[in-house]
Formats: structure tokens, sequence, C-alpha cells
């Protein structure tokens, strides 16, 4: 599939695979610069999560808009499973800033609500659906076109760093609570630590199905470091955990990063200040194996003030997602949302 759209400069054709990576690796990289990410994708990153993408169709879910012989922008529908039992399709799309604003936005948002609606009239007969678009703070165009089509803002989603390592305070972990080291070469225990997450954000908002897709591509992550972790046990139960990992590449401000990511304690040892103590721990193993920052993604409506914990110990929010929501549609409905005429 390629075609010219009303705009004589456009070319949309589908996926072809792998090789198409990094050239979609360097727009989101551009998306994310734009916005104020403090993290850059691989084309490692990139190979390992296509590859582990549950109930895909890329050839159809994923276009690529072409200005001459260079990708300017692509956009991919995918089908998750949640938690809760519900499902969802997400649209991803990403636009390089140079190109914004002549058209690309609309294509691209119409290709994933064409899609969503197909795979949601496959997949959602018997579960609640809806069609989730994620928009970078600093697109307004994008913005404009996805609540032109009936989307409207339901969470945000921040990116925060602390830029300096240094005065790092001690936090000691509560009692009857200790930190082990996880053996790299343990594939039961990384089970475990990764099973621990799913069960702590079982209840969290949007939170996908685990499954062992998710798991294979954690564990094929270039950056997968089980050394950086920082898993607390109460006996022999796994209470809270952050999975760092340290960036592959220096920042836009040239900073080396350690991401103290994946920071989660089991409900039943919450309000104890297990998770600070995490933490503060995993700021310091980010910092001895060489990090000049420290970052962290945090849902900006998440119930127990993630938000606030993590400026209190020095994070500041440099950049933001927003998820755009169109639905819910219950079990057997097919979502009807207003798109251009098919070109």
């Amino acid at each position: 599939m390629a075609s010219k759209l009303a705009n004589p400069n456009l070319v949309l054709r589908a996926y072809r695979g792998p090789e198409d990576h990094p050239a979609m690796n360097a727009v989101a990289n551009a998306v994310r610069a734009f916005n104020g990410d403090a993290e850059l994708g691989t084309v490692a990153d990139m190979d390992n999560h296509y590859a582990h993408l549950e109930h895909a169709d890329l050839p159809r879910d994923c276009v690529l808009v072409e200005i001459g012989d260079k990708v300017v922008a692509y956009g991919r529908a995918s089908w998750n499973a949640l938690a809760n039992g519900e499902g969802q399709a997400d649209g991803i799309l990403n636009i390089d800033p140079a190109h914004r604003g002549i058209g690309i936005e609309e294509l691209l948002v119409d290709h994933a609500i064409r899609r969503a609606t197909e795979i949601i009239a496959a997949r959602g007969q018997v579960v609640r659906t809806r069609i989730i678009l994620f928009v970078t703070g600093n697109d307004g165009d994008q913005r404009r076109v996805a609540e032109g089509r009936g989307f409207g803002i339901v969470r945000s989603f921040a990116q925060l760093v602390r830029p300096s390592l240094d005065h790092i305070p001690e936090v000691a972990l509560p009692p009857g609570f200790e930190i082990r080291p996880i053996d790299p070469h343990d594939p039961a225990m990384h089970r475990r630590v990764f099973d621990a997450d799913a069960r702590a954000f079982a209840d969290s908002y949007g939170q996908q199905a685990p499954s062992d897709a998710e798991f294979d591509e954690f564990i094929h992550m270039p950056t997968f470091d089980p050394t950086l972790w920082r898993v607390a046990f109460h006996g022999e139960d796994i209470a809270g955990q952050v999975l760092s990992y340290m960036g592959e590449a220096p920042a836009p401000d040239g900073s080396l990063i350690g991401w103290t990511e994946a920071i989660s304690v089991q409900p039943e040892f919450r309000r104890r200040g297990l998770a600070r103590a995490l933490l503060v721990a995993s700021l310091r193993a980010v910092r001895d194996a060489g990090a000049t920052a420290a970052g962290l993604g945090v849902d900006l409506q998440n119930p127990n003030q993630a938000r606030a914990l993590y400026e209190s110990l020095g994070f500041r929010i440099v950049s933001v997602v927003h998820e755009y929501e169109a639905g819910p549609f219950e079990p057997g409905s097919v979502p009807d949302l207003p798109t251009a005429a098919p070109r």
C-alpha cells in the first residue's frame, strides 16, 4: 500500500518490518526532544518492542508518511487487554516537529480511528472497550485534531528528572524489610519480580494484563540490568521494588541519566515509607553506576501521591504526555467517530 494524499507532497505507505525502525526511531526521537523528554529511544529498543507486540497485524496496524524518500511520521493502532478485563485500542502517532500542521495529523488520527474500529469490531464483542490516543504536551496540532474527532483528555503523564545526584538524603528502610540483591542469571527470580510488579499495579488506571510475551520483552530490553534493581523483601515475600536502568546514551543536555522506574509497593505494605527508602537506595545505585542525573515517569492522577513523593526527593517535571479517549464502548458496539473520507 502506498497512496498520495490531498497534500501532493505526502505519501502514505504500510509498515515493511524492522527495516523501517531506524527512520521511525529518528522521528520518535525528534518528537521526544521537541517535547522536552530527557530519554531518547534506540533502534534496539524498537526492535524488541515490535517483536513482542501481541495481537498485531503490523502491515495493517502501522503506517508511515513520507515526503520524497524521507519518513517524516508514523502511526500505529494496537489492541491491549487490560488487567481489569476491559480492552482498548491504543493509537501511537509520531510526527516530526518540522512537518507539523500540513495535514499529517488528520491523516494519522484518521488511520488510528479506522484501524482501531476494525480491531474493536473483531475483539470487542464480549468486553468493554475504548480508543486511546497519546499526544505530547507540546503538540497543539495533534491535540486540535484529536479533539475535533471526538476525543477528550482523560489522563496526563509526566517525565521527571532529578538534575543532580548530589545530596541524596539518608532514609532507612522501615522495620521488617530487607533489600536483597537480584542475581542477573536467575530467570525464576526475574519472573517473580515481574509478577510482583503486575500485582502491585493490578488496580492502576489503564494497567495492561501481564503476559508471557510482555515478560519476554522485559528480559530482552537492551537496558535490562538486575544489578541496579532495589527489591525489598518482607520475609520471603517481595514487598516493593524499583527496577532501575541506565540510559543508553546521554540525554539531549548531555547528562547521563539513571532511570529509577517501575516503582511499586504491594498494597499490604503501603503507607510505611517503603517507596521513599527504595527510591533513595536506587538513586545511590544509579549514581554509583555512573549516572549524573536520575529520571522517572509518573501518572499525574496517581491516587497515592506519587508525584509529591518524587518532587520531595528533588525530581522536577520536564515533559508531559496526554491520554485522549473516545468511549467507552459497550461489548459488541462499534465506534462511530468522525473522520475525513478515505483517500
